[in-house]
């Protein structure tokens, strides 16, 4: 049947008025991160992200440094007299923790109880893995305690992080060697992850510490976020308690490990262009692309 021609002028602009409507439509509902953000003249606060490892010994210790103010991530290590306690006293009080796995070192040192080697099997490493997840409660994420040998052993890295891929879990590496592949083995399992910028107390005293605080500051302003890690020394739970509350809000942020893990991660996702989306329905099936025409 033919229709008269200003029937076909109306169709056509139904056609372009829907198309028109339907690509809003997708514009809303398609998520902020799709499209990059403008610039803006406005800087924003830089982030630093401080994770306290080895709690779980010294419960006092544990105690005091997880009162200590701030958005601090604490790295429990499995099967510890105080882990289940203290990491449940984190939760308690909305801080993040996280499993401090323990994996082989290159030097001769002593390994936790349920360490990771390198001569284990497949089957025994995974079953490590989940056991100690099962020890800590509450846990988001996992860092490596030790692992200077493990990290870098591609097999071993292999097997923890297909097991870890299906658990909803994120890593920090803590780069105790620099030759670490973890991170890369992450990656390829598709499991979030960063990388530890500075050991904030490897010399516990006030001002080695401060020093380290600066480096971790400097970073943070190089590179718009950094990750301290730090240990439950006198000196370190003195500083952090002290220094922390003097942070200017407006230039250094203290956030929680996994909040800088979900903005860097997020960030890598594809951005998605205007022109992309038309390209995009240019592609559907025929069916559905006969609602999005562009040829009148």
């Amino acid at each position: 049947m033919k229709y008269p021609a200003v029937w076909g002028n109306n169709i056509r602009h139904y056609q372009r008025a829907a198309a028109t409507a339907c690509l809003m439509l997708l514009l809303v509902l398609l998520p902020s991160t799709a499209f990059p953000e403008a610039s803006s003249t406005t800087s924003q606060p830089v982030k630093i992200a401080i994770i306290i490892d080895d709690i779980g010994y010294n419960r006092p210790a544990g105690e005091h440094i997880i009162k200590v103010p701030g958005a601090l991530t604490y790295a429990v290590i499995p099967f510890t007299p105080f882990a289940h306690k203290l990491a449940t006293l984190a939760n308690n009080e909305q801080k993040e923790v996280l499993l401090h796995l323990p994996m082989e070192a290159t030097v001769r040192k002593k390994l936790d109880t349920g360490g990771l080697t390198v001569n284990q099997s497949k089957y025994e490493l995974k079953d490590l893995v989940n056991n100690s997840l099962a020890a800590v409660p509450h846990v988001s994420g996992f860092n490596n305690h030790m692992g200077s040998l493990l990290t870098t052993d591609r097999k071993a890295m292999e097997w923890i992080m297909e097991e870890v891929a299906s658990q909803d879990l994120f890593f920090i590496d803590s780069v105790t060697n620099p030759n670490t592949i973890a991170g890369k083995v992450a990656t390829e399992h598709k499991i979030p992850n960063l990388r530890r910028d500075v050991f904030l107390d490897n010399k516990p005293s006030e001002q080695e510490i401060h020093k380290a605080f600066q480096l971790l500051l400097s970073k943070a302003k190089s590179n718009g976020y950094a990750i301290g890690i730090a240990h439950p020394h006198p000196a370190t739970i003195d500083y952090l308690s002290t220094r922390l509350p003097t942070l200017d809000p407006t230039k250094v942020k203290l956030v929680s490990v996994s909040e800088l893990v979900e903005s860097k991660w997020a960030s890598k996702s594809p951005q998605l262009s205007p022109d992309r989306l038309v390209h995009l329905v240019a592609s559907l099936p025929a069916p559905l692309r006969t609602r999005f025409r562009f040829d009148h």
